[in-house]
């Protein structure tokens, strides 16, 4: 056994446990909740390493997201203010979150807590005396971070008598994270909990439709109203923050407009706002089914084709053959009487007052044949070969028709005998005879008869007949054995 290399390795590894070990960089100063950088003056800017910071078993979970390392400031505010917090970072951005309360207790200030999404910063309307506790946060520890904190002041348009003047086309930018709610401020009918609001003021010069979007995804809410006064507005139209769509209506001229543009305190982030005159609609009409028969309910569905996704709320769709039913939001179903090709028009209005006329076509054409006899024997014997006689009417349109004639077998299924295929011309009154002949067999005899079923189908097989169920008839004969022959 050679140990001479066994023992070299492990005076190699005592001598490494006993050498002296290398520098480590210490955690930040900051890194405890009770050891927190005190924030001074506003502004404030501070650079500092965290690739060593850790995490308290104590420390709050900022928007519910996991993160492995921390470091705290605090913030005693001298006046009330709005107070901006921004993180940047060699690495990740940290994610950083406001707190008030003590250690064990904290209480998050509602919207001021930011992950990766936009904005990189927390606004907070910050009371004179109170303390902030700022949380920085990550899931990496990558770098250094930077941590800047200054007032920045209320939203120009944060006051309904500070409405910013707007104009048709226009795009106007806003920041709801430095906004608020004035004491007994409307709320939108759509969007109640929307409370950090800016106002802007619209009176336009002629009478037009006019959509107001905003243009982020999962943007804020858009409610417009008519008035001037807080306490004489009136609700023209609402959309909740989120719903992606353009709040839309007929402005007037000369009339007085109030657009407020609101989130609720988590949500509350830059915005932009875009005014535009509201397009005209591209209304049309589906058909349901669209090869229908004169025994099919049509259901017609009526679209305003609006890149604003505003349905009508009235109009009319007519049906092409005389008749027409009121568009109400309901399901408007209809049955044609003849076959044809039947131009359908949809004339519709949306609730902002634009109207559009649009047109489809649906084609009804009805196939139907029907097995108008079907005539078997009425009896027969083992051997004896005895015709079939099916007979097809048809009074649509000219088809090919199969006609598949089936016997009942020992094992209870229809099994097919015969199939013939012939032209039959639509004439009202006339019957096209498919002939089949069929012999008996001693397995009829046994069960003392032989039951037939035909069935008759369209060529092509793609095409359906109207009626199937006149497709098929069914047929039974009597079954004797073979009689013998006396031998003298």
């Amino acid at each position: 056994m050679k140990l001479r290399p066994l023992l070299a390795g492990l005076a190699a590894v005592t001598a490494a446990l006993l050498a002296p070990g290398v520098a480590h960089a210490a955690a930040p100063s900051n890194d405890d909740f009770g050891s927190a950088t005190a924030v001074t003056a506003l502004p404030f800017t501070a650079s500092q390493d965290v690739r060593e910071a850790t995490k308290a078993p104590d420390d709050p979970t900022p928007c519910n997201t996991y993160t492995t390392w921390s470091v705290w400031y605090d913030f005693t505010a001298p006046a009330d203010a709005f107070v901006r917090v921004t993180p940047s970072s060699t690495g990740t951005r940290p994610f950083v979150a406001v707190y008030t309360g003590d250690r064990g207790s904290l209480t998050q200030v509602p919207g001021a807590c930011r992950t990766w999404d936009s904005p990189g910063y927390v606004t907070f309307r910050a009371t004179a005396g109170t303390t902030y506790h700022v949380l920085f946060a990550q899931q990496y520890n990558q770098g250094d971070l930077t941590a800047e904190f200054t007032t920045v002041p209320p939203a120009q348009n944060d006051g309904f008598a500070a409405a910013t003047p707007v104009s048709v086309p226009g795009d106007y930018a806003g920041d709801l994270t430095a906004a608020s709610a004035e004491p007994g401020e409307v709320r939108p009918s759509c969007d109640p909990a929307a409370e950090k609001s800016v106002w802007f003021a619209f009176t336009p010069d002629r009478t037009r439709s006019v959509s107001a979007l905003a243009m982020y995804d999962w943007g804020p809410g858009i409610t417009v109203y008519r008035g001037t006064t807080p306490d004489s507005l009136s609700e023209v139209d609402c959309v909740a923050s989120g719903d992606r769509r353009a709040a839309v209506f007929t402005a007037v001229a000369g009339q007085s407009y109030r657009i407020r543009v609101a989130d609720d305190v988590e949500a509350a982030s830059p915005f932009q706002l875009r005014l535009d005159t509201a397009p005209p609609l591209a209304p049309f009409v589906t058909p349901y089914p669209n090869n229908p028969t004169v025994y099919t309910d049509v259901t017609l569905v009526p679209y305003s084709g609006d890149s604003l996704r505003r349905d009508f709320v009235s109009g009319e769709v007519r049906f092409g053959d005389g008749g027409s039913a009121p568009i109400t939001g309901a399901p408007i179903v209809h049955r044609y009487a003849a076959d044809g090709e039947y131009r359908i028009e949809v004339t519709g209005a949306t609730a902002d007052g634009r109207t559009g006329t649009g047109f489809d076509t649906v084609k009804v054409e009805t196939h139907d044949v029907s097995l108008s006899d079907f005539v078997v024997p009425a009896k027969g014997r083992v051997d004896d070969t005895k015709p079939i006689k099916v007979s097809v009417a048809n009074t649509r349109h000219d088809e090919t028709v199969t006609v598949t004639l089936s016997k009942l077998n020992e094992q209870g299924y229809y099994q097919e005998v015969g199939q013939l295929k012939q032209w039959v011309p639509a004439a009202a009154g006339r019957k096209v005879v498919f002939p089949f002949a069929y012999t008996f067999t001693a397995a009829d005899a046994a069960a003392g008869k032989a039951e037939f079923k035909v069935y008759a189908s369209l060529d092509p097989s793609y095409r359906e007949d109207a009626r199937p169920a006149d497709n098929e008839l069914r047929g039974s004969t009597a079954v004797r054995a073979k009689t013998a022959i006396a031998m003298s």
